[in-house]
This record gives structure tokens, C-alpha cells and sequence, in this order.
């Protein structure tokens, strides 16, 4: 991999004297740099804050996903899921990212967000919930996601994925949730 090929890293500088010595045995590890305004931000941080901060790093925005297995449902009927998108990250998103979730066939979702724009993708199996930039640290966005079963689908368990597709998120292995539906016989 060439120079011009390889990401930008940012790797918090500090003298020995500036550090104790448990920090010291540790390296800090290198991550992808967001943005020059996220390193200035942190370096900023760093400074003010001292070395506890510094260990630490900065990640700038991480998305990490959930979504609580919905209530039981009867072919034919609806429930209700609630997937939420949680900035772990020490910045804001600097960019709008889209909060997913993929449902399995036979199944359709529409969703609703205060915070999001959401519309059901083409076939009904995906519902997309675009957010705005400037999700705060520490801040989460919701989205009540109607499920409708369709008539005459069996009893079982099925499942689906809740995801996010934040550009440059340290931490992609927590971007994506697993859920289940659980469909009873109708009565």
C-alpha cells in the first residue's frame, strides 16, 4: 500500500512526563481520522482534559444499534418494532447516516420517527430512516417500525437485521442488530 493509498491516521501525542506510567506500558491505538475539524476538536479535548482523556483516543462518531424482539404476532396481524441507533462515539455525526431494517419475505414495515425521515424501500421488506447530521454524543434516534405478516404465513420464528451506514465508523461490528419475529397460529 502506497502513501497516497493509505487512510489518514491520528495517533494523541504526549510527553512521558505528561503520562503515568500504567498508560505508558500501553500503546495508544492508531484509528482512521474522521475529519481535520474532529482532530483539531480532539486535540483540543486532549489538552484540557489531561492524560485520562488521551488514553482514550478519539473516535469521533460511533453508531451502535438495537432493536428489542417485537411482541408475537399472528399471520395476518401487526406488531410494533423499535430499533434505536445510539452515538457511542466522543463527536457528533458529521455527516447524515441511514438507520435499516430488513425483514425477512412475507413480511412488510412501515415506519415513523420524530427525528428521521422513513420510508418503506421498493417490495416492502426494507424499511429506511434517514437522520440528519449532527447526532450528539451520548444521543440515540428511534424509529417505530409497523410490521404486517402476511396472511397464511406459518407458525414460526423468523428473523431480521437492524443496521446503520455511518461513513468511517471506528466500530462497524456494532452497527448491525439481529432480531426475531415470532409469528403464532391465528385463533
Amino acid at each position: 500500500m502506497n502513501a497516497m493509498s493509505r487512510p489518514l491516521m491520528f495517533r494523541p501525542t504526549l510527553s512521558r512526563s505528561t503520562l503515568s506510567r500504567p498508560l505508558l506500558s500501553r500503546p495508544l491505538p492508531a484509528r482512521p481520522l474522521v475529519s481535520r475539524a474532529v482532530q483539531a476538536a480532539c486535540a483540543a479535548v486532549v489538552l484540557a482534559a489531561g492524560p485520562a482523556v488521551a488514553a482514550a483516543g478519539c473516535l469521533g462518531a460511533d453508531l451502535a444499534v438495537t432493536a428489542a424482539d417485537p411482541a408475537p404476532v399472528a399471520d395476518g396481524g401487526t406488531t410494533l418494532l423499535h430499533p434505536v441507533a445510539v452515538n457511542t462515539g466522543d463527536a457528533a455525526t458529521a455527516e447524515p447516516f441511514t438507520l435499516y431494517v430488513h425483514l425477512p419475505p412475507g413480511l412488510v414495515g412501515t415506519g415513523t420517527s420524530p427525528a428521521a425521515a422513513c420510508r418503506t424501500l421498493p417490495h416492502g421488506h426494507t424499511v429506511a430512516c434517514a437522520v440528519p447530521a449532527g447526532l450528539a454524543p451520548g444521543s440515540a434516534v428511534a424509529a417505530d417500525v409497523r410490521i404486517s405478516v402476511a396472511s397464511g404465513m406459518p407458525a414460526g420464528v423468523l428473523e431480521g437485521t437492524v443496521e446503520t451506514d455511518l461513513p468511517g465508523d471506528p466500530t462497524p461490528a456494532d452497527s448491525t442488530s439481529r432480531f426475531e419475529i415470532t409469528v403464532v397460529p391465528s385463533s
